[in-house]
């Protein structure tokens, strides 16, 4: 590439980038910077000092060093195998597609060009990862040997070859054209073999050379707080040389890939600018190339013409609902079951990836710490979120609900009945996931599996309901009922952003009850308060649909009166 190529390359990414600050002053960056540094470090001093528990009672140092680097290895092997994936489907860097005609396209080496999108794809996630790991570092530093900074120093270390790992390899994969079935089979190869390693060294079944595992060596790089070994250092430098690879291997990426890519993430910007949670699924299930089956699960093709005619049937009868008789909920159960039966094995094994993480979880919350139970919310938000494809696709064809004759509130509550059936398939995959950790938890965590996995999922499920368009009779107002152009608005400006931040956490907040009979029982674990559970959350799942059942006929009532009272002023 020549000096001039070079020269004006720089000035082009150097004058796009001013006209995307604008007149942002550095001061006021550094500003944020310091602001935002200050603040977070006192939150996680004073977090670190106020928080214990985060390390069972039971655990010492040669636990941890001996069970401890295999665990952590699962995360390293996770990277590689989701790296794997982002490749193959294309990722993991996004450029826009001015840089693609203009940049890409023109004369110029083409390494060049892709060494800057690499690094700062590289640089973010790194740093993302660095900083999560010193943070959970300070958190244990309180509880073990070895000092603060030394802890937080290790995890970060460990979380950076995390990051540095799943981009490696996502470039890697990406520049040689690895096929997905290639990218699914040597990341489930790896990850399997860690898993089972981990597995055999928690329960001291694995002896010699079954304790090798290829993401031990990162792995114990999280426990340079307490013992150092200079062998480790040979997962650093692996880690370098990956990077290394992915940086000259930048100039193969493919073109149609990057600009599918740079399109699909500047509508996922957008998206979660705009707080729209639903969207930025969709959207991220188009990033990896993730569609619906056209032949549902157990169904042969002879079977699909009859299929898809009485689906027509069913249809039919919906809409020919025009007396008084109570249409059958069986035929939204039905559709609802069709609608699962066509999700990708790709979706169904991540919510069964999810349901085993949730139940590990779930498990170490009572009896090792309660900060475990994040990751059970994490795990049951994600889990329900998959689960209401049935519910998500009735809210994204208004125009067809709107043509039956029923409620469509009714309609809603009945869609739930399907992700029950495999939200409860998830659940028993959890409580098994408990049980084998501690068999003393197997009967309450059978009991309480499926009630807390429907908990959880009805944060998805409010937010699906949320997102559907108001119903007909109210679409031209406003909940105060103003005119919908109007520029009235429910609250004061200068409350706008909590309100916006109470819209967004409210979903997290309902599926957090799900996590609450987990830590009841931390502190009770005995059949009354299993019981006790299984009533507050039968109370809880159908108080909330009951709200999903009146919401529309509720927000009709209030437009109404907020216009009649408009009306009356006037």
């Amino acid at each position: 590439m020549s000096s001039d190529a070079r020269i004006t390359l720089r000035e082009l990414r150097q004058t796009r980038k001013q006209r995307r600050l604008g007149d942002t002053e550095w001061y006021d960056v550094a500003y944020r910077v310091y602001l935002f540094g200050l603040l977070g470090l006192t939150a996680v001093v004073v977090a670190s000092d106020a928080i214990t528990g985060v390390v069972g009672d039971g655990v010492d140092t040669d636990d941890l060093l001996t069970r401890g680097p295999s665990i952590m290895g699962i995360l390293v092997m996770l990277a590689f195998a989701m790296g794997l994936r982002s490749g193959a489907d294309g990722g993991p860097v996004s450029i826009e597609v001015a840089d693609i005609r203009h940049v890409l396209l023109a004369p110029v080496s083409r390494e060049m060009v892709m060494l800057r999108p690499i690094s700062q794809r590289l640089r973010s996630i790194v740093f993302g990862l660095a900083l999560t790991g010193a943070v959970l570092g300070q958190l244990v530093a309180t509880e073990l040997e070895g000092s603060r900074a030394a802890w937080a120093a290790s995890v970060g270390i460990f979380g950076a070859i995390v990051g540095a790992v799943f981009v490696s390899t996502a470039v890697i994969s990406h520049a040689l054209r690895l096929p997905r079935w290639a990218a699914t089979l040597i990341g489930g190869i790896a990850l399997t073999w860690q898993v089972l390693v981990a597995w055999g060294i928690w329960t001291g079944e694995a002896t010699g050379i079954q304790r090798v595992a290829p993401g031990n060596p990162a792995g114990r790089i999280a426990f340079w707080g307490i013992s150092q070994r200079p062998i480790d250092i040979i997962a650093i430098i692996v880690t370098l040389v990956m990077v290394a690879a992915a940086l000259a291997l930048g100039g193969r990426l493919r073109l149609e890939p990057l600009a599918r890519r740079g399109e699909l993430v500047s509508q996922l910007r957008f998206a979660a600018t705009v707080q729209d949670l639903r969207t930025v699924v969709l959207l991220r299930r188009q990033l990896r190339a993730e569609a619906l089956r056209d032949q549902p699960w157990g169904l042969r093709r002879r079977q699909l013409r009859g299929d898809s005619r009485r689906l027509t049937m069913h249809r039919f009868a919906q809409l020919s609902v025009a007396n008084d008789r109570k249409p059958s909920p069986t035929i939204v159960w039905r559709r609802g079951i069709r609608s699962l039966r066509r999700l990708p094995i790709s979706r169904i094994i991540r919510m069964v990836s999810l349901a085993i993480v949730g139940g590990a979880a779930a498990s170490l919350t009572v009896s090792s710490s309660p900060l475990f139970a994040l990751l059970l919310l994490v795990a049951l938000f994600l889990v329900g979120l998959e689960s209401v494809e049935p519910l998500s696709q009735e809210v994204d064809r208004p125009d067809l609900t709107d043509m039956i004759p029923i409620e469509r509130g009714w309609i809603f509550v009945n869609h739930l009945f399907a992700p029950s059936l495999l939200l409860a398939v998830m659940a028993v995959a959890g409580a098994t996931t408990a049980a084998l950790i501690d068999p003393d938890q197997a009967a309450a965590a059978f009991a309480l599996a499926i009630p807390v996995t429907w908990a959880g999922a009805m944060g998805p499920v409010v937010a699906t309901v949320l997102d559907a368009p108001a119903p007909l009779a109210a679409e031209s107002t406003t909940l105060m009922g103003a005119p919908r152009n109007s520029e009235t608005s429910l609250v004061p400006p200068e409350f706008a952003g909590f309100s916006t931040a109470f819209s967004s956490f409210l979903p997290i907040a309902i599926s957090a009850i799900g996590t609450a009979p987990v830590l009841v029982m931390r502190f009770s674990p005995d059949a009354a308060t299993i019981g006790r559970s299984i009533v507050g959350v039968a109370l809880f799942i159908a108080l909330v649909a009951w709200w999903i059942r009146r919401h529309d006929s509720w927000s009709v009532k209030i437009r109404a009166f907020t216009a009649e009272g408009r009306a009356a002023a006037t």
